[in-house]
């Protein structure tokens, strides 16, 4: 009988068992291999990237929508930020069809038919946005070429004003239109178009070349801006937003499923793991229960595989931390050698660890510090074991950045420097804020130009670079002249542009080196260092008046608006900034004084001159309570019958040392001051208190003109003070008449619209003064419905023996008597001009050859003397 065959050790256990344990052990260790794969799946850097390129999606296409805007409404003059936009969104799109590999199959699929669908709106919003560029590139050349071809037909010398004014005012609404959405504009400028073609078809020659240019450009910008409008409220509705939000919900839903497979995945790890190590345990304990030194290495092996467990967990927690912080991070050995970098440093300095592993940080240097800012950062670290501080660094692509800066030095057991921990954060935001709040409080809001402080540092400035090389230093005192009536009646918004306009022209005619500021309103000053002669500010000065004195643009108003300016020179006029302001300040009412529009060196007497006008001012204060001011009437003779038709209330300062003062001298600080207001209404009730005691001492009543401010009209309950004055001096209406200028009915049309409608229910008679000399279009005044026109002094002057023009006043009285309105000519000084305004049959006259202004008595008697017998 044969003996079976002795049976095999391994390691002291059965051959056969061992070979079943070790197929388990590797069985095993396959299941965990698969278990930490699949557990640890996600890639967090492909997670941050496909996110961010999911950011950049929305915000490409926020900035195509922001470009297409800017486009339409003429901020952007060209298509390139709509083509970089598109361009950038496309790439993105094309970029996001990679899609991370983590996600489960599912979100996959659906991920990418959201990306096709967000592709599919995105062509179609192509093709309309090429459609747009070519049609608004159609609607530009026209507005480009439209005011050229009306400049041809406006400077033809062979066209009438009343030919061409019809075509400017159609290309003014033209130019308006293409700006706003009034279909009532366009309405009226569709039927002016009619108009103007109808005109064009019974021209010839260059003349109808000229007009039918303005016309086709005019029409091409009627018909394109509703298709332009409309693709641009198709471009914007195309749902391209919405959809970039679809997918990044898509991806963010398959991210949770994949983080949540993931965690699953790790939890049954543990639970294997745990499993596994009791089955060793067990293993273990069979195999040499009789060991206690192996029963004990069994447990060490444990407490080990525990603390391993631990330790993993702690890492992930600390290599969360470092990939998805905001700040930047660098780790580097004991050498400076950058061994790790966290995605916010690649994203803030354009490095990845790539490119800058095994270099030192000074890779990053900008050169803005120096060697011995490096020498005290490295002594404080390795003397504190860290450092904190602003420091400038390099990008990648080279631009010099800002950013506060940390640095902790990580000790070992010997208390040696074994790695640094660098973490920082970009605080280029933060720095640019600090210089907009700084250049904001030294510069004017309105025209960016230094202000008061600023002015002030420069000005100081320049007196010390003065004194040093011995040289002058000039400052020049800017106002305007008149800007005050621009506010009253175009509105602060005209001004403010104004300011802005004046802005540049001075900055054009200075040096570099030298400083234009705001002082405030529509003051200006100057400063001109290092002057070789004192005449040198002179040239400045001429040169500032020509050009502040040319023509402004401003909408639909074309200004011409003058400027005074003084000069005060260092150090003959003061030797410090305040004095120097104060003596070209001074030196500025001397040139305003010598009647505007010029420039004045400072003198002593011009310091004089402004205290005298101080004082006139602080004594105007109280002339209405002391009864100085006085009315005189100038009479308005009748053309037909020769006879005092009417008079116009004239105010005068019977001023106790000056005697006699025009308005001319006192009515402009009244102004100013803020007077103007009560004085008004003193004259309003003097003169119809005078014109009722003329009435009840039985004279045939006339009636009696009295100017309004524009302060009045603006800010005062006009018709309510009308009113109760003619109920208070028991007045008929009729005999009363408020002149106004058109420059103040034009400031808010509509309100003057109303006002004047009140006044004419109460009876009261309406006029416009100095017609002619303002802003207003002609087609306003069958609106405003007033009963008298009295043409400006100027253009009766013009009425001259010697053969000069006077057409303008002509064509005032034609124009007047075709709305219904009586016509006053004032100025009439000669008998030449009275019966050349009579044959154009002018109503009434009025001037020094039918009577100076007088005192009411004085008309009174002459009043008197005319009753019939």
């Amino acid at each position: 009988m044969m003996r079976p065959p002795p049976e095999r050790f391994i390691l002291g256990v059965a051959r056969a068992r061992f070979l079943w344990t070790l197929a388990g052990i590797a069985l095993a260790a396959s299941v965990l291999s698969w278990l930490f794969l699949q557990a640890d799946a996600i890639d967090a850097r492909a997670h941050q990237l496909y996110s961010r390129e999911l950011r950049l999606l929305r915000q490409a296409d926020a900035e195509l929508n922001a470009a297409l805007l800017a486009s339409r409404v003429g901020l952007q003059l060209d298509f390139d930020s709509i083509v970089t936009a598109a361009a950038t969104l496309e790439s993105i799109t094309a970029s996001l069809e990679d899609v991370p590999a983590f996600l489960p199959g599912g979100d996959r699929r659906h991920l990418l038919e959201e990306i096709a669908s967000f592709r599919a709106a995105l062509a179609h919003k192509m093709r309309r946005i090429d459609l747009f560029k070519r049609e608004n590139a159609v609607l530009r050349n026209s507005l480009a070429y439209l005011p050229q071809a009306t400049d041809m037909v406006i400077d033809d010398p062979q066209a009438t004003v009343m030919e061409t004014r019809p075509v400017g005012i159609f290309v003014r609404g033209v130019m308006t239109h293409a700006h706003s959405g009034d279909p009532v504009l366009a309405g009226e400028l569709a039927a002016r178009l009619a108009a103007l073609e109808t005109r064009a078809a019974a021209l010839q020659g260059p003349a109808r070349q000229r007009l039918d240019s303005v016309l086709l450009h005019g029409r091409v910008v009627l018909e394109r801006k509703p298709v332009i409008d409309a693709l641009t409220r198709e471009i914007l509705a195309i749902p391209t937003a919405s959809l970039g939000e679809y997918l990044n919900l898509a991806y963010a839903l398959g991210y949770e499923r994949a983080s949540s497979h993931a965690h699953n995945y790790r939890a049954v790890l543990y639970v294997l793991a745990l499993v596994l190590a009791g089955w060793l345990a067990l293993t273990m304990l069979r195999v040499g229960r009789t060991s206690r030194e192996l029963a004990q290495a069994n447990r060490d092996l444990e407490e080990r595989v525990d603390a391993l467990h631990r330790a993993r967990d702690d890492l992930n927690l600390y290599a969360t931390v470092f990939t998805n912080a905001a700040e930047g991070m660098t780790i580097t050995d004991e050498r400076s050698r950058i061994i790790a970098v966290n995605p916010a440093f690649s994203q803030i300095t354009g490095y990845t660890l790539e490119d800058i592993a095994g270099s030192t940080p000074a890779v990053l240097g900008s050169g803005r510090q120096s060697a011995s800012f490096y020498r005290e950062m490295w002594a404080t670290l390795e003397r504190e074991g860290q450092w904190q501080g602003e420091i400038w660094n390099r990008r990648k692509d080279g631009e010099v950045y800002p950013e506060w800066l940390s640095i902790t030095a990580v000790r070992n057991a010997a208390g040696e420097s074994s790695h640094y921990i660098g973490i920082f954060s970009d605080i280029t935001d933060r720095k640019a804020a600090e210089a907009r709040i700084h250049h904001l409080a030294h510069h004017d809001a309105l025209t960016n130009l230094p202000n008061r402080t600023l002015l002030q540092d420069r000005l100081e400035q320049a007196i010390l670079q003065s004194r040093r090389n011995r040289r002058h230093a000039a400052v020049l005192f800017i106002d305007l002249d008149r800007f005050k009536l621009i506010n009253d009646t175009l509105g602060h918004d005209v001004g403010d542009g104004l300011l802005a306009q004046v802005a540049q022209r001075c900055l054009a005619c200075v040096r570099d080196t030298d400083t234009v500021a705001r002082q405030g309103g529509d003051e200006f000053v100057i400063v001109l260092p290092e002057l070789e002669q004192a005449q040198d500010a002179a040239m400045v000065a001429r040169k500032l008046v020509s050009e502040l004195g040319k023509p402004y643009l401003l909408g639909v108003h074309e200004l011409t608006v003058t400027a005074s300016v003084g000069i005060a020179i260092y150090p003959d006029d003061g030797r410090n900034a305040s004095m120097l302001l104060r003596n070209a300040d001074a030196a500025m009412y001397g040139a305003k004084s010598d009647g505007r529009n010029a420039y004045q060196f400072y003198s002593s007497e011009l310091n004089t001159a402004s205290l005298g006008e101080l004082l006139l001012e602080n004594q105007l204060r109280g002339a209405l309570d002391r009864g100085e001011l006085l009315l005189y009437y100038q009479p308005k003779v009748s053309a037909a019958s020769g006879r005092i038709d009417g008079a116009e209330a004239l105010l005068r300062w019977h001023h106790p040392e000056l005697g006699m003062l025009a308005p001319g001298r006192f009515v402009p600080a009244a102004e100013e001051a803020g007077l103007i207001v009560p004085i008004g209404e003193w004259v309003l009730r003097t003169a119809c208190r005078q014109l009722r005691a003329w009435l009840d001492a039985g004279i045939e009543p006339v009636s009696v003109a009295v100017n309004l401010s524009a302060q009045q009209f603006a800010h005062q309950d006009l018709v309510g003070l009308v009113e109760s004055v003619l109920a208070e001096t028991g007045l008929p209406a009729g005999l009363l008449e408020l002149e106004l200028t058109e420059t103040m009915l034009m400031r808010d049309v509509d309100r003057a619209t109303e006002v004047l409608s009140r006044l004419r229910a109460l009876g009261v008679r309406l006029s416009i003064d100095d017609f002619g000399t303002g802003y207003s279009s002609l087609a306003y005044l069958k609106r405003f419905e007033v009963d008298v026109l009295k043409i400006d002094r100027s253009f009766v002057h013009d009425i001259r023996s010697d053969g000069a023009d006077g057409k303008i006043a002509a064509a005032v009285i034609a124009l007047a008597h075709s709305l219904g309105q009586q016509v006053v000519a004032e100025g009439v000084e000669t008998e030449y001009q009275r019966d050349y305004l009579a044959r154009h049959r002018c109503d009434v006259f009025q001037g020094y050859l039918f009577g100076r202004p007088m005192p009411g008595e004085d008309l009174f008697a002459r009043l008197e003397a005319e009753q019939p017998a």
